[in-house]
């Protein structure tokens, strides 16, 4: 039998933070003690070539697999960006090759705020908090979000799981965002402070989160602050960067998800006029939480990790997800086929 499980099932069960830090945790150490594996994420990008990777305006489809050796996860996923977005998981018995289930996401078409937080904040808000909890100071008065859209408050969510701080400054990246204190208020605690600058956010913070579509760089090295942490989530392709040069240059400790990040416009940059060089990236987060190499040296360190999204880092999500939805009694079981490669 197969279980099928769209969103109506999701919508039934109740995904903290909490949970899914811990699943991409593991994940990351799993790949850090090379008990991890997956595929580059593969996107034919059919319309808006010259736009960034699933901005407004562009119409993908992407693939990859994922395989967790200590969760004993096998995962397949498709994702489908038209005038909407849905992701479709397969999930395999890695010792069978049985497919145990099949998983529909959705979420709203381009441009549509939601209201709430779903699983693909949380997924990419833990590993911002991840990156934090590694890399950061361990006393910090406040944090700053630079994006404050849907990697903006999983971020956030996230943070405030792992990290204790008073105070939270904002700005969309482009502009002064009063809407994220009144969105974000129910899942902190802190005081949600609204900026008129991104220089503004960076001189009143020790971590920094980056979670937007630009293009060019907003976040500048001038104005980085000794001893600030930077989880850099919302440039994930050639097109899009959010730090100049001179950040990854005053970096004491860069840590990237998988080596797909050389590819991302700001470290390709950065790489491209010697700002930095190979040598600087000291590894992957998974070294970092598998205690491999450390996350930083001395508390004046500037560190950033970069983040391109990983397909154990999904893997890890969706599988949680089953497990919830099946211990529910949710889903719908169908007689197994061929189709789903089952015998």
């Amino acid at each position: 039998m197969v279980l099928l499980i769209d969103q109506s099932d999701i919508a039934q069960i109740e995904l903290t933070p909490r949970e899914v830090i811990d699943v991409v945790e593991s994940a990351y150490r799993q790949d850090g003690k090379d008990l991890a594996e997956e595929t580059p994420r593969l996107e034919i990008q059919i319309k808006g070539k010259h736009l960034p990777h699933i901005a407004p305006g562009t119409t993908s489809v992407g693939q990859g697999m994922a395989y967790l050796e200590e969760s004993k996860v096998f995962i397949i996923s498709y994702t489908f960006h038209f005038d909407f977005h849905k992701y479709i998981s397969q999930i395999l018995d890695p010792e069978t090759g049985q497919t145990l289930a099949i998983i529909k996401r959705t979420r709203g078409a381009f441009g549509t705020r939601p209201t709430g937080l779903d699983s693909g904040m949380y997924r990419t808000g833990a590993a911002a908090a991840i990156g934090a909890k590694y890399m950061a100071n361990k006393d910090i008065e406040a944090v700053g979000i630079i994006g404050t859209g849907r990697i903006g408050r999983g971020s956030l969510a996230c943070l405030a799981e792992d990290l204790k701080f008073d105070k939270v400054y904002t700005h969309s990246g482009r502009k002064r965002d009063d809407s994220f204190r009144e969105i974000m208020s129910e899942y902190v605690d802190a005081e949600i402070i609204a900026l008129d600058s991104v220089k503004d956010v960076m001189e009143r913070s020790k971590v920094l989160v980056t979670g937007t579509y630009a293009q060019e760089p907003v976040v500048k090295g001038r104005w980085l602050q000794k001893g600030t942490h930077i989880s850099g989530m919302g440039a994930d392709g050639p097109m899009k960067a959010e730090m100049d040069t001179e950040v990854f240059r005053r970096a004491s400790r860069i840590v990237v998800d998988s080596n797909k990040c050389f590819s991302i416009g700001e470290i390709a940059k950065s790489l491209e006029t010697r700002a930095i060089t190979l040598n600087d990236i000291q590894g992957r987060i998974g070294h970092v939480v598998a205690g491999k190499i450390t996350g930083r040296d001395s508390p004046e360190d500037i560190t950033i990790f970069e983040s391109d999204g990983t397909h154990i880092q999904s893997g890890a999500v969706v599988h949680l997800i089953y497990e919830k939805v099946k211990k529910m009694g949710l889903g719908k079981e169908v007689n197994a086929s061929d189709f789903f490669v089952n015998p």
